[in-house]
């Protein structure tokens, strides 16, 4: 009984809103990726970039319309996924995209974050 009083007293591992940017042609293929990966929970939204032709042929980018997926990920699975989204976004043709992480400072109830880290233990 007391290892499991002891466990809830640990600190969860923090949690990121990774924020990834693709074409939206490929945005069902990296929101299956970053799932496959063991996050749980992900929005995907249409989106219309505003960078001018000059600039998007400059970065090797198509004018294409664009989709943005919010994704929750705990902050020790973040490296490996941004180094397979990096990797991806070099190699795939027409799969250049752009992610980039943004701390979460809370998450309210344990349930909610079990279920946001994936971890099917909380409970």
């Amino acid at each position: 009984m007391k290892e499991a009083v002891r466990d809830r007293n640990i600190a969860p591992e923090r949690m990121e809103l990774l924020i990834t940017i693709v074409e939206q042609r490929r945005a069902i293929y990296y929101n299956t990726l970053i799932q496959s990966m063991g996050v749980n929970y992900q929005l995907v939204a249409k989106a219309h970039g505003t960078a001018t032709s000059d600039l998007l042929d400059a970065l090797g980018l198509s004018a294409s319309e664009k989709a943005v997926i919010f994704s929750v990920v705990r902050k020790d699975r973040l490296k490996e996924l941004t180094e397979v989204l990096e990797e991806k976004f070099r190699t795939i043709r027409g799969g250049k995209g752009v992610a980039v992480a943004v701390p979460m400072t809370s998450v309210i109830g344990r349930l909610a974050y079990g279920f946001l880290a994936n971890e099917r233990a909380l409970s």
